[in-house]
């Protein structure tokens, strides 16, 4: 007779189980992750009780890699210990006021440490747990067990106290107060959003911190995210909806407007409704200007001058700034996750733009390193909305300070243009060189369009109520064009992502000259290519008249430039 065996085959063993740790380990990489789930903890447990305060401490010493936190929240049910240590167990989960909900936080902390202890109470029974060498255990070889150390402690004891000591070296503890004051009001639970928007718990935040050289440190942080706009004074910010009122009154001019949002933040709130059931909040802001994200986070003191000029600092430590992006929150807790932007028109103004959703439908991969695809998708949706807004209405009227009075002296200035190089070129009624004036380049092309030089560009519109300096067509094609004395003159538009190459089909300028050609590769990495005079051309894609073409990486067309010296000197031969 054949023989049957039935085993409980899914029992894991030590190998099985130490791998699970490992792949949990991988799906952390964050300076912050350790901290993070520590807070996000203690804050499920207030949540879940029905203490009228909710008190949580915090203990970071960096001398002693090392870290405390304790809360008078609900507690661990003693005969629950053991259970809730063990990877993958949770007592969150289907929980819609818990953030955590799959068993692995905890689990993290312990295996990032030498020495994990955590003592937990409710109705007045209290245990403690110790667990040492944890993460030597996890990077051995062989059947040796892990110990879990449990027992009983004063019955007095209320809450959750986690020590956490011996961790290998880590960022966090490179980290200096203010540092350490923003990642935890940005980055962890500690910084709750819910209050943007309505009301959260009352909890009081105790942080104590020694740093590397000993030094201690005390401060009480409020339990609030902390959002760009909100450290700057009244007189550098404005809200959105306030502008758009303002804006609306019939007996606003542009220069109103201007003045209104001259050196200020502009920021909103709002949600969506999405399908119906499910509300998305957000709060956005648009900073006039991207240097404006260094000169408050200088300000803060979270990073110093030498910092943001130091890459090798950026790339580590560049979360420790504010900075623009798309950023997400869950039940009132930040993930830390930064979602791409959507791909539209005007992209270099998403460098201006800060914008947190608050979703409670959010779903992310263990760790916190990205978002589910479609959930990222729906978030991307209604940031483009936010920011088609901001192009719409805002961008237009940033346009820094209104150019001074300057004192007009007629013989000085007529003696000044005497002395200018004339052109003498045949035909041509302008006399003297366009030099450093944009405005005698974008005359000089209407008098070539005037006298047919230039015949298939037809002007449609121009002037400054556009964002562009001209609308044309080129048979069927829309053109949009932008005048410029000199080329180099176009890398401080797109720098500042006024002018955005995506969108400029053509550049005229004057004399373009090698060191035009150099000012671009160096400080944009585009090359110019000449182009040459071809019988063919007007069977190609080449906007008629054009002398050089920008090379640009990552776009599919180029930019045409008409060099309108070079252009009419060719067109005399």
């Amino acid at each position: 007779m054949p023989q049957r065996q039935i085993s409980d085959f899914l029992n894991p063993g030590i190998d099985q189980i130490r791998q699970s740790i490992r792949d949990i380990d991988d799906s952390y990489n964050n300076d912050w992750d350790i901290v993070a789930e520590l807070c996000q903890n203690a804050v499920d447990a207030i949540r879940k009780s029905n203490v009228a305060e909710g008190i949580i401490k915090l203990k970071i010493d960096a001398q002693r890699r090392a870290i405390t936190i304790s809360d008078n929240g609900i507690g661990i049910e003693p005969e629950q210990m053991e259970y809730l240590l063990k990877p993958f167990s949770t007592d969150k989960r289907d929980d819609p006021e818990s953030i955590g909900e799959k068993g692995v936080g905890l689990t993290f902390v312990m295996f990032q440490s030498n020495k994990f202890i955590i003592k937990s109470g409710r109705n007045n029974s209290a245990k403690k747990g110790t667990i040492l060498n944890a993460a030597l255990w996890k990077e051995q070889e062989g059947n040796e067990p892990l110990r879990l150390e449990i027992e009983d402690i004063n019955q007095n004891f209320v809450g959750t106290e986690v020590i956490v000591e011996d961790i290998p070296d880590t960022p966090l503890f490179e980290l200096n107060f203010e540092q350490i004051k923003f990642l935890l009001r940005t980055r962890t639970a500690l910084g709750s959003t819910r209050p943007i928007w309505s009301e959260d718990r009352n909890i009081s935040i105790e942080l104590e911190f020694k740093d590397l050289n000993g030094a201690n440190l005390r401060a009480d942080l409020p339990f609030r995210y902390l959002l760009p706009y909100e450290i700057l004074p009244p007189t550098a910010k404005i809200d959105y909806d306030e502008f758009m009122d303002f804006a609306r009154q019939a007996d606003k001019t542009d220069m109103d407007k201007r003045n209104k949002l001259r050196d200020k933040v502009i920021f909103r709130k709002g949600e969506f409704t999405h399908t119906n059931v499910r509300i998305i909040k957000y709060v956005a802001c648009f900073v006039p200007k991207r240097k404006v994200w260094d000169t408050i986070s200088l300000e803060q003191r979270i990073c110093t001058e030498a910092n943001l000029e130091d890459e090798d600092w950026i790339e580590k430590f560049g979360y420790l700034k504010f900075a623009p992006g798309i950023f997400s929150s869950v039940k009132g807790m930040p993930t830390g996750i930064l979602t791409d932007n959507p791909k539209t028109g005007a992209a270099g103004y998403w460098q201006n733009i800060f914008i947190l959703f608050e979703d409670p439908s959010l779903k992310f991969d263990i760790g916190r390193k990205s978002l589910h695809g479609r959930q990222a998708k729906i978030l991307k949706d209604y940031a483009h909305d936010i920011f088609n807004d901001y192009t719409r209405n805002i961008v237009k009227y940033i346009s820094g300070e209104p150019e001074p009075n300057l004192e007009f002296d007629r013989e000085e200035t007529f003696a000044d243009i005497e002395s200018m190089l004339d052109i003498n070129i045949p035909n041509i009624k302008l006399k003297k060189v366009p030099k450093d004036q944009e405005a005698s380049v974008v005359a000089l092309f209407f008098e070539c369009i005037g006298n047919g030089k230039i015949s298939e560009i037809v002007p449609l519109s121009a002037g400054y109520r556009g964002k562009y300096d001209l609308y044309a067509k080129w048979g069927r094609k829309k053109l949009v064009i932008e005048f410029k004395s000199r080329l180099k003159n176009i890398i401080r538009d797109f720098n500042d992502a006024q002018k955005l190459f995506d969108e400029i089909d053509c550049i005229i300028c004057w004399d373009l000259s090698e060191d035009d050609k150099e000012q671009l590769r160096r400080k944009l990495g585009i090359e110019v290519e000449d182009i040459a005079p071809n019988i063919l051309s007007q069977r190609t894609q080449i906007i008629p008249h054009s002398t050089n073409k920008l090379l640009l990486s990552g776009f599919t067309k180029p930019v045409y430039i008409i060099d309108l010296k070079k252009f009419l000197e060719n067109s005399e031969d």
